[in-house]
């Protein structure tokens, strides 16, 4: 028997009975209508889980009007309420159970979290011999697959291992530490299986990423005969297409999810859109998402519809389907948060950025913890993007738990806004708090020496990505280097960086032809427009640089030139485009 920690079972039961008993004799005057529901009633609500507010005072009335003591039935619905109650009132579960209660009231106990159901299954193996519904709950709880398989052997010492509720909850545990092997060998020795036993595996490989024997169990579901596939079916087989991107399968999984009749179930709904959207078919998605019915859409179809625009970067169509969603009763998460912030961040809408973060607070999203480093990050990343600096830092300061991606926020937005040394010192600080640097911090740190014209710093960053950091530049990193050069008027050296890089950073030319031109050097922009076009196979970039540069240079006949060369090739200049927030 477990007690509270640091008290006695002794204490703990008579501090408990004293509370029964005070509760008892004085109930909450809210808490009155709840004790004249009979104890079955009140549990097969399905509701919210019970407060102590209602489970304490029902308890007391049970025990002082004998009920409680008189029917085994009402202790195994208590036993159950107690199970789904707040977590400080678990410890009072064992006290329920005395060595002559019945089986029921074990089994109902034994949902309770493995510390607290192990001592009880023990206790149950003493008094019953335990049967189908007694080991499914200790299964799940199962903290790794040690106790698993123990558990399973003394299910096969009882001969209930093949009942397929029994042998749905094992394998379910089996595939979620991994034991894929064990999982099929027991799912092959099952005379009957069932859709959940199917299921079980379907999913649980999924779970575990083993797509091609989650295939082949859902190739050998549907040649088997007389099991026919579920919703739960439909969900599994798309979060792999999802996982995988393969949007083929998936659209012959929605075909079949059509025909079985599952097309109008959200979670069947939700899960097409989160296929859809992370394939970049947004207007699939769309179509998906309203042919459900408003009353049917929950919050997780918001989320994956806003989520399926934001992987596209459609963000105007985030911010316009975030407006539909304050219409409703819904209220948004941090997911949410998520999926919207960088669309805010994107279209410079600061105002509602500032909206959205002010329903954080509000909402008690950022109290709870609910909030996580991905919310953070996105709302850091908006107000650093939206010239709102210093609301960023306070949002970094805010965060619990930092990863690579938030540091990268605050170097890249001091560098952004001219804060050079700041930027650097961070980058010096997240070095020290032991964080690796990727890709991107390195950007961020050499974008900081660019906009503040720290030369050797900046070169010394860029042979630091090899030797020190094991990563190879790219072409964003030879490209500040040689911006970072350029506006020094180093232009040699800002060649030489593009020549060393090579094919990697080609598209560096297009930084160096601006620094040419911005240090009225004619001939050397006119060789890199010329450069530039040869790296840039398609599109209008180095042809559009070539003829302004002409132009710039006063050499019309040229320019005409390259325009008309460019009406021969087909080459079109690609219109422009800025946003600004109206509000």
């Amino acid at each position: 028997m477990r007690a509270a920690p640091g008290r006695s079972a002794e204490a703990y039961q008579a501090t408990t009975t004293s509370h029964l008993l005070a509760a008892a004799a004085s109930p909450p005057r809210r808490e009155m209508a709840a004790l004249r529901v009979p104890l079955h009633a009140v549990l097969s609500r399905g509701a919210a889980p019970p407060s102590a507010g209602l489970l304490l005072p029902l308890h007391a009335h049970l025990v002082v009007s004998g009920r409680l003591a008189a029917s085994p039935a009402v202790t195994t619905s208590l036993v159950s309420l107690y199970v789904r109650g707040p977590a400080a009132l678990h410890p009072a579960v064992p006290l329920l159970l005395p060595a002559s209660a019945p089986l029921p009231c074990f089994n109902a106990a034994l949902s309770l979290p493995h510390a607290l159901a192990l001592p009880l299954f023990r206790r149950l193996l003493a008094a019953h011999s335990p049967d189908a519904f007694s080991f499914p709950p200790i299964f799940s709880s199962a903290p790794a697959s040690p106790q698993l398989l123990a558990l399973h052997a003394l299910a096969l010492r009882f001969g209930l291992v093949h009942d397929l509720f029994c042998a749905s909850a094992l394998l379910r545990g089996c595939l979620r530490f991994g034991l894929a092997d064990h999982a099929h060998r027991l799912f092959d020795e099952l005379r009957h299986r069932d859709v959940v036993v199917w299921n079980s595996m379907v999913n649980g490989f999924v779970k575990l990423g083993c797509f091609d024997r989650a295939t082949e169990c859902f190739r050998k579901m549907r040649e088997e005969g007389g099991v026919e596939i579920s919703s739960f079916t439909v969900t599994g087989i798309l979060s792999m297409c999802t996982a995988t991107a393969d949007f083929g399968r998936g659209a012959a999984v929605h075909g079949l999810s059509v025909k079985s009749g599952f097309d109008k179930e959200a979670s069947v709904c939700n899960a097409l859109i989160d296929l859809y959207g992370k394939c970049h078919r947004v207007h699939d998605a769309t179509m998906v998402f309203e042919g459900l019915p408003d009353t049917d859409k929950d919050l997780f179809s918001w989320n994956s519809m806003l989520s399926a625009h934001q992987y596209s970067a459609d963000h105007t169509g985030t911010m316009r389907l975030f407006a539909r969603m304050r219409r409703t009763a819904l209220l948004p998460d941090a997911v949410t948060v998520a999926a919207v912030l960088p669309a805010c961040a994107q279209t410079a809408a600061l105002q509602v950025g500032r909206e959205v973060h002010g329903y954080i607070v509000t909402s008690g999203l950022a109290c709870d913890g609910a909030l996580d480093v991905f919310a953070c990050n996105a709302l850091a990343d908006m107000y650093a993007k939206s010239g709102g600096l210093d609301d960023a830092c306070r949002v970094f300061d805010w965060t619990r738990q930092r990863d690579v991606a938030s540091w990268n926020i605050m170097i890249d937005g001091y560098a952004s806004h001219g804060h050079g040394q700041e930027a650097l010192m961070l980058f010096h600080q997240m070095i020290e708090e032991g964080l690796v640097p990727d890709e991107v911090t390195l950007l961020g740190a050499l974008s900081a020496c660019s906009h503040s014209g720290l030369l050797e710093e900046g070169k010394g960053f860029l042979k630091r990505m090899k030797e020190e950091f094991g990563l190879e530049p790219q072409l964003e990193h030879y490209a500040c280097v040689t911006d970072m050069l350029g506006r020094a008027g180093r232009l040699d050296e800002a060649r030489k960086v593009i020549e060393e890089a090579g094919d990697v950073g080609a598209g560096a030319w297009r930084t160096y032809l601006a620094a040419c031109r911005m240090h009225g050097d004619k001939e050397r922009a006119q060789e890199a427009a010329r450069m530039l076009m040869m790296a840039e196979e398609s599109g209008s970039g180095g042809w559009v640089l070539l003829a302004n540069t002409y132009g710039w240079d006063g050499n019309f006949e040229e320019l005409e030139e390259v325009r008309e060369e460019m009406k021969r090739q087909g080459v079109q200049k690609a219109a422009g485009c800025s946003w600004v927030e109206v509000g």
